[in-house]
């Protein structure tokens, strides 16, 4: 991405993400988006098309393309398929956190994620620690080659999909976030059990809670160093999932606007197309700008990260922002369709449960903030 615009390999790369989500995806989506778990037939589809590699290392069998091309798939392919959007961002935050492991992991797991064959869960929520993430109570205590897991994560998207969870465990229950370790968990070790949780959107990412109890985990599967792990949560995980989170809502939102344009410009009221009055047009207007924006600013944050430049800031912008934009302008649009907008024969309902809970998935709008505030100005701005 040079300046403002995107490169002719960009560009194409676009076309042929839309082309293919439009002829494989689309197909048979609104049914999907209402069905637990995920599709393994889509998945099959994203992964022979190079999706879950985009970025990643071409020696473990990605593509090492940049970040703004992983953009690109997530938004062409989210308004085609809500799940399928989400499938690239995961396989992602599984190489960056596991860029921080060791070789051996990473050659153990990312070609077979790269295929499509197994897959990862960011588990970090509890159910007494969530915007407070350094509250968590799961442990992790070594005992000589083996840590002992014990506790539990809740609200865990591909929870009851995913083969392994990058987990965040205190290794010093004494500490807050100085405390806490991340490691690659294997989801078949004895002693964890998943139970499903059932929400009234995502329902393709099947979000769980994972119990575990006295599971023994190989040290080779810690990530980073002791009491580090904060630094893979941000690095690894979340500066790159939030605005990849922003892109997905993005995505729903310009495919239902897309979708908005065409029915007024054909429905008649009065007399006339509905398009044609200043109600109806002007909402329009002011949803395409500001989806505009807020593309730029997802794409922004995915240049500076290609760049390797400082980035926490535009992440959290991206996180809070970005999904208001989109349930409002899907919620317009719901509305503009009327009671079909309503229904369930149109996709609109289900896009915008889908968009709600984008608005906190991976952390609040008010945690966001604090961070922004904090980027700008300190940790003056903190209020802990």
């Amino acid at each position: 991405m040079a300046g403002f615009g995107f490169t002719e390999a960009q560009e194409m790369f676009r076309r042929e993400v839309r082309d293919f989500a439009r002829r494989e995806l689309a197909p048979g989506a609104k049914e999907r988006a209402k069905v637990c778990g995920v599709s393994h037939d889509i998945l099959k589809k994203v992964a022979d098309m190079g999706l879950l590699g985009i970025s990643l290392p071409e020696k473990y069998g990605g593509q090492g393309a940049d970040w703004v091309s992983l953009g690109i798939a997530i938004e062409e392919v989210t308004k085609a398929d809500f799940l399928a959007g989400m499938l690239p961002v995961y396989s992602g935050v599984s190489y960056l956190c596991l860029e921080q492991g060791q070789e051996e992991v990473r050659q153990e797991w990312l070609p077979a994620i790269i295929r499509g064959e197994k897959s990862a869960c960011f588990a970090v929520t509890e159910p007494d620690a969530g915007s407070d993430a350094a509250g968590m109570q799961m442990t992790a205590t070594r005992e000589g080659d083996y840590y002992v897991l014990n506790g539990e994560k809740t609200s865990i998207s591909f929870g009851m999909d995913a083969d392994a969870a990058i987990l965040f465990a205190k290794t010093n229950p004494k500490e807050r976030s100085k405390g806490v370790t991340c490691f690659w968990v294997p989801l078949d070790l004895p002693g964890i059990n998943r139970v499903a949780i059932s929400h009234s959107g995502f329902k393709p990412i099947h979000a769980s809670s994972i119990a575990i109890d006295g599971a023994r985990l190989p040290a080779k599967y810690r990530v980073g160093e002791e009491g580090k792990g904060f630094y893979v949560f941000a690095g690894g995980g979340t500066d790159f999932l939030r605005p990849c989170l922003g892109m997905v809502g993005l995505g729903l939102a310009q495919v239902s606007l897309e979708e908005t344009m065409n029915y007024v410009v054909q429905r008649t009221a009065f007399g006339q197309p509905i398009a044609r009055f200043e109600g109806v047009s002007f909402k329009i207007a002011e949803h395409a700008t500001l989806i505009e924006a807020a593309r730029l600013l997802c794409y922004r944050t995915f240049f500076l990260k290609d760049q390797g430049l400082p980035h926490t800031k535009e992440s959290a912008m991206c996180k809070w922002w970005c999904p208001v934009v989109a349930f409002d302008a899907i919620h317009d649009c719901l509305l503009l369709h009327g009671h079909l907008g309503y229904s369930e024969d149109y996709p609109l309902e289900q896009r915008l449960r889908d968009a709600l809970g984008l608005e906190f998935a991976d952390g609040t709008a008010q945690i966001m903030k604090i961070i922004i505030a904090r980027e700008l100005m300190g940790r003056v701005a903190v209020p802990y």
